[in-house]
């Protein structure tokens, strides 16, 4: 299937989480030098949602001629005013667009930044985040995998808030529950080929804590699986869908560009025009739905997003989508 017959209806779960996996590969081969430097930057994330001239300054290296024309200046929306000594339009319009940049021939351009994300998979995957890290504390520091059997124990984990007073029966209960599955793979030759075809197990009768907090617990086979964390959690495919993945932009797209309260913003703001930047960020990379899935990346993308807007920019005169990741920057016109 290549990128020009693409068809999202016909995505698998299988290729979305084969793409995350090879760009967690992709990560995992750089130079340390070079992670030093994303790691480094990531500090800034928290910020950088909250500083549009990271963003834009960003955007403006990629793509300098955005306009049709060198930038002479521009300032985030809060300093433009204030630097120049300029009284500022009336409310709302004075903390709007966020940024205002001067052309080389003297064109006001007005920049509005928008994230690309879906706000509820973010929602959903925090949560899910820190359910797993409590757990994780409560088991501790993981001894050596002594068992004859198990390579990988992953835990499926209830929706439910974790009791730090749970944590000493919790692991107690888990690393009995581990050796009694070794042991019932080594009684009886069915179970264990059974094992090695990973083993789902939530026989959680004599062990209240675990019931409590997990839903089940799968068991992979030591010949398939080594690793020194061995007690992990599965990777969640919930997320993992090519309609997600293409809905989600193009939600994005249509709700700011018909957005009404950046109607008449050029008269109320002196501007000559007005254009939207929508990027997608790291907690987009982190929490959302991969773009970049099997022969579909942020070129095909931004395709998707220039059909799905057919032509009109609604209240905005050029429209972009920008790639804001260290090392991985692109721009492209959609409108």
């Amino acid at each position: 299937m290549s990128s020009g017959t693409f068809d999202p209806n016909k995505f698998r779960v299988e290729d979305l989480f084969r793409a995350k996996e090879e760009r967690r590969k992709q990560l995992a081969s750089l130079p340390f030098q070079e992670k030093i430097k994303i790691v480094e930057r990531l500090k800034t994330v928290p910020a950088a949602f909250k500083n549009e001239r990271l963003i834009f300054d960003s955007f403006l290296n990629v793509c300098p001629d955005f306009a049709g024309e060198l930038i002479q200046e521009w300032d985030v929306v809060e300093e433009w005013y204030a630097k120049r000594a300029i009284d500022p339009p009336l409310q709302p319009f004075d903390k709007r667009p966020d940024i205002i940049a001067v052309t080389a021939s003297g064109r006001r351009i007005g920049v509005e930044l928008k994230s690309w994300v879906n706000r509820e998979q973010i929602a959903d995957a925090r949560k899910q985040e820190r359910i797993q890290e409590n757990i994780l504390k409560a088991i501790g520091k993981q001894p050596p995998n002594k068992t004859q059997h198990i390579g990988q124990v992953w835990l499926s984990p209830k929706q439910l808030r974790f009791d730090a007073g749970d944590d000493l029966h919790f692991r107690e209960q888990l690393f009995v529950f581990v050796e009694k599955v070794d042991k019932d793979c080594s009684q009886s030759p069915e179970r264990e080929q059974n094992l090695l075809q990973d083993q789902d197990r939530n026989d959680f009768a004599a062990f209240p804590i675990l019931e409590k907090y997990l839903d089940r617990v799968r068991f992979h086979s030591k010949v398939r699986h080594r690793s020194n964390n061995w007690i992990t959690f599965p990777y969640s495919a919930s997320f993992f869908s090519s309609k997600t993945m293409l809905d989600t932009l193009k939600r994005a797209l249509l709700t700011h560009r018909d957005d009404e309260k950046y109607k008449d913003l050029r008269k109320h703001v002196g501007l000559d025009e007005v254009y939207l930047l929508v990027h997608y960020d790291f907690k987009a990379f982190a929490y959302n739905t991969p773009f970049d899935a099997p022969n579909f990346g942020f070129k095909e993308a931004a395709k998707f997003a220039s059909n799905a807007l057919q032509g009109d920019g609604g209240h905005f005169d050029r429209i972009f989508l920008f790639h804001f990741l260290c090392g991985k920057e692109k721009a492209y016109r959609v409108i």
